[in-house]
């Protein structure tokens, strides 16, 4: 008997142990956000010459749960040591005192590291002066681009993606095309297959069909030779 009343205790907790499922289900999803990064997952890099700058945009970004860590650089001979040491999963370099020379350090900064994502800003009017494709780098935000921008741009740049470009599309030789559309017309001149523009820019060949399609039937063209030619002069107006 007295074993009988030891025994009750025992059941009576298993059963109201049991419903784990509810804690389960209670569960939040996962994925519900393709765009997502998982926490402190990315290693960045900012090189910036002003001071200010470079560790207010370090700031912002550190706020983000997906960035482990932020690196700091006044120059490139800094930021390519860095890069080499920590390997980064995307720099962001400003361009202010540099301009269309950028392309020597993105070079050196990919020599470092062959896998870093490179985003190219400026604190003031300096633009690239090319496609940021051309320089090495997968985006280009310009002077006084939001916040919210800056970090949903270094969130496209870490997933491969294009980045959000803050500024509006040029008017090129009396047409309007994108920032994407001009990196495709320049590399169409230089002779460079779909795939090689896909691999140039980290898009998917499809991709840059569709956008060379779309290209050909804004300038009036037939194919690529023909884009090329019309390209060499409208680019140079």
């Amino acid at each position: 008997m007295p074993t009988a009343e030891l025994d009750l205790p025992t059941l009576t907790p298993l059963r109201e142990a049991a419903p784990a499922p509810t804690r389960l289900a209670a569960a939040p999803p996962v994925d519900d956000d393709p765009a997502a990064l998982p926490d402190s997952s990315v290693r960045a890099i900012v090189i910036d010459a002003h001071a200010p700058s470079r560790i207010g945009l370090a700031a912002l970004l550190e706020e983000q749960s997906w960035v482990e860590r932020c690196l700091l650089a006044a120059d490139a001979t800094e930021s390519i040591a860095l890069t080499r040491r920590h390997r980064p999963d995307v720099a962001i370099l400003d361009i202010s005192q540099t301009g269309p020379f950028a392309g020597s350090i993105t070079a050196a900064i990919r020599a470092a590291h062959p896998g870093v994502q490179i985003l190219l800003t400026s604190r003031c009017r300096t633009t690239p002066g090319a496609p940021p494709a051309s320089l090495g780098a997968i985006g280009f935000l310009p002077v006084g681009v939001s916040a919210g921008d800056v970090v949903d741009s270094v969130r496209a740049a870490v997933l491969g993606e294009e980045a959000l470009d803050a500024a509006s599309a040029p008017i090129v030789g009396g047409l309007e095309l994108t920032d994407r559309e001009r990196e495709i017309l320049v590399l169409l001149g230089t002779g460079a297959t779909n795939r090689e523009i896909a691999a140039r820019l980290h898009l998917g060949p499809d991709s840059v069909k569709k956008s060379a399609t779309a290209l050909y039937r804004k300038l009036g063209v037939r194919n690529r030779t023909e884009a090329a030619r019309r390209g060499a002069t409208i680019l140079a107006a």
